[in-house]
C-alpha cells in the first residue's frame, strides 16, 4: 500500500488503527517521511498518541519493525504526552541520530516528563559508550546531557532520578557521589533509582547496600535490589535472593527468579531446578524461562570459544 494511501485514513478519525495500517509506518524511505511530516500536524492530537504508543509496542513485539524515523519526528511534537511517549518509544534503539534530539529534549524540552523520557532513552546510549561501541563525540554529548540534568538542582526529581539511573554506566568520577546523593534522600523514588543505577554501575562495591536493601519493609525497594544483584552478579548474594523466593510481593519473586539466573553458576541451577520442581506454576514457569537463557547463554559462550580456537 502507498504512504499515500495509508495517510487519509490515519487523519480519519474514525477509521481504525490496525496493525496492518500501521505496520506500513515501518521503514520509511526518506520522501514518505516528508510526506507523512507534512500530514502529521493535522492528526488529531489524541490519535497521534495512539499512533506514537501503538508502533512502540509494535517494535517490541516484532525486530523486524522499524518506527525510528517516525518517533524522532514526534519528538518535535506540538504535545507533551505525545514527545514523551515518543522519547520513551526510543529506549532500545542504536541509531546515533537520535542521540541529539534526545540530548536536546533533555536539556530543553518545557514537559518534564518528556525530559524524564528523553534521559531514559539515552541510557542504552550510555551502556554502548562504555562498550566502546559509539564514537567520543556521541558518548560526550550522551554523558553531558544526563549529568547535566543530574547536577541541576532545579530539576525535577523524576527527570535527575531517570538522569541518574541513565548514566550510571558510565565511568565518571562524580557518578559514585551523586548515587550515594539520591541513595541518602528523603525522596523513596529518588533511593530506588540509585539502588537502580548502582546495578548499572556492575561496581561491586555495592554489593553490601544491596544486600541490606533485599530486608526493606518497601516492596518497591526490594525489587530494586533484586535487579542491581542481577546486574552486579556476585554469588555472594544468591542465599539473600533465595529468601526472596518467598517473598510476599510477586513482582519481587520474579525479580529474584530473574536475577539468580543472571548470576548463573552451579548454585544459581541448582536453586533454579529447585523451583522448577517446587509445583507453584508461576515460580516454576519463570525458573524454567531462566534455566532455558543460561543455556543459551551457555551456548553463545562455546560458540564463541570454539570460533576462537
Amino acid at each position: 500500500m502507498a504512504l499515500g494511501e495509508v495517510i487519509p485514513q490515519l487523519l480519519d478519525a474514525g477509521c481504525e488503527l490496525k496493525p496492518s495500517l500501521l505496520g506500513r509506518l515501518s521503514g520509511l524511505s526518506p520522501e514518505e517521511h516528508r510526506e507523512l511530516q507534512g500530514a502529521w500536524c493535522h492528526i488529531p492530537t489524541s490519535r497521534r498518541l495512539m499512533i506514537v504508543r501503538a508502533v512502540t509496542g509494535m517494535a517490541e513485539d516484532n525486530i523486524e519493525m522499524e518506527f525510528t524515523g517516525l518517533l524522532c519526528a514526534a519528538l518535535r511534537d506540538d504535545d507533551a504526552p505525545v514527545r514523551a511517549s515518543a522519547a520513551a518509544g526510543l529506549w532500545e534503539t542504536g541509531d546515533r541520530t537520535v542521540i541529539s534530539p534526545l540530548a536536546a529534549m533533555l536539556v530543553s524540552d518545557e514537559s518534564h516528563e518528556a525530559r524524564a523520557a528523553a534521559a531514559s532513552a539515552l541510557g542504552h546510549f550510555a551502556e554502548m559508550a562504555e562498550a566502546g561501541k559509539l564514537i567520543e563525540r556521541d558518548a560526550a554529548l550522551v554523558q553531558q546531557a544526563l549529568l547535566g540534568a543530574l547536577e541541576d538542582d532545579a530539576e525535577e526529581h523524576a527527570v535527575r532520578r531517570r538522569a541518574l539511573e541513565a548514566v550510571a554506566p558510565m565511568h565518571h568520577p562524580d557518578i559514585p557521589g551523586w548515587i550515594r546523593w539520591a541513595y541518602k534522600s528523603d525522596e523513596p523514588l529518588l533511593r530506588q533509582s540509585a539502588v537502580y543505577a548502582m546495578g548499572r554501575t556492575c561496581d561491586p562495591a555495592w554489593v553490601p547496600i544491596v544486600e541490606y536493601e533485599f530486608g526493606s519493609s518497601v516492596a518497591a525497594m526490594r525489587f530494586e535490589a533484586a535487579n542491581a544483584a542481577r546486574e552486579l552478579a556476585d554469588p555472594k548474594t544468591l542465599p539473600h535472593l533465595h529468601e526472596l523466593v518467598t517473598d510476599d510481593d510477586p513482582q519481587v519473586v520474579l525479580a529474584a527468579v530473574h536475577a539468580i539466573g543472571g548470576i548463573g553458576g552451579v548454585a544459581a541451577r541448582r536453586l533454579l531446578k529447585h523451583y522448577v520442581e517446587q509445583g507453584d506454576p508461576t515460580l516454576s514457569e519463570s525458573a524454567q524461562e531462566a534455566l532455558r537463557l543460561l543455556d543459551a547463554d551457555d551456548g553463545e559462550f562455546s560458540m564463541l570459544a570454539l570460533e576462537e580456537q
